[in-house]
């Protein structure tokens, strides 16, 4: 990701401290979710699979290495579900507590703020005479102060994922207790069903350049579902106007 440098933070109106407890937060919360299933699949898979093989064991270690493969897969699940996964919301929303009391606190008044905790922590405000304030994992976590011209592009875009559900039903047998009872048998086969269930997902992209012939940065704000609140945001940020 490309960082802001001290030029082009020159030609920003205003630009606060960055939050360096936040962006480290975020930083090792991403280390956690990229190096625990590393440790597992070592831990799990590597030693038995070396062991076998200082034994003199190749086979051996191969099987029980595929058998171990899929144990530490079903023990990553878990511990991105048990653990890594709510250690992340309690830490990521309580990031985005602080950062929506910044930006409702700010020196000019704000027409409207958001904040996020979804993917990485982040909020955002539009003031009154038209600069919109962004603080997130693309601005470093600094306060950036934006001017209409430094707002390249804002769109929503949306994902699709489907989600299917299969019901089996039951096989029932009709006649003698048995196939080769005393009046025989029939047995019907079971029915399947599936549903499948398309859940939507919108996110406001801002793209914005600091500088003239600058490079570009763009922030990625969720909606998860609120796709109208998303289309909303993206009218404003786009009929921004600047006060006299």
């Amino acid at each position: 990701m490309n960082t802001i440098t001290e030029s082009e933070q020159s030609n920003v109106e205003r630009i606060a401290p960055p939050n360096v407890d936040i962006r480290a937060t975020v930083d090792q919360m991403e280390k956690i979710a990229q190096y625990t299933p590393l440790a597992i699949l070592a831990l799990l898979v590597g030693f038995p699979v070396i062991s076998g093989i200082l034994h003199g064991s190749i086979g051996g270690a191969l099987f029980i290495g595929f058998i171990m493969f899929i144990v530490a897969g079903f023990v990553i699940k878990i511990v991105n579900a048990v653990v890594i996964g709510p250690m992340q919301t309690v830490r990521y929303k309580r990031a985005a507590t602080t950062l929506a009391g910044q930006v409702q606190a700010l020196p000019t008044p704000t027409s409207l703020w958001r904040s996020w905790w979804t993917g990485a922590p982040g909020a955002l405000a539009i003031t009154r005479d038209g600069h919109v304030v962004i603080v997130d994992r693309s601005t470093d976590y600094s306060q950036l102060w934006l001017g209409q011209g430094q707002i390249v592009n804002v769109s929503v875009e949306r994902e699709a994922t489907q989600i299917t559900n299969t019901k089996h039903g039951g096989r029932f047998t009709f006649g003698g207790a048995s196939s080769g009872g005393l009046f025989g048998g029939y047995t019907t086969g079971g029915r399947s069903k599936s549903t499948t269930t398309t859940v939507e997902t919108a996110f406001l992209e801002i793209r914005y350049q600091l500088e003239r012939n600058g490079s570009v940065y763009t922030s990625v704000i969720p909606f998860s579902a609120d796709r109208r609140g998303a289309d909303e945001l993206c009218a404003a940020i786009t009929r921004i106007e600047h006060g006299n």
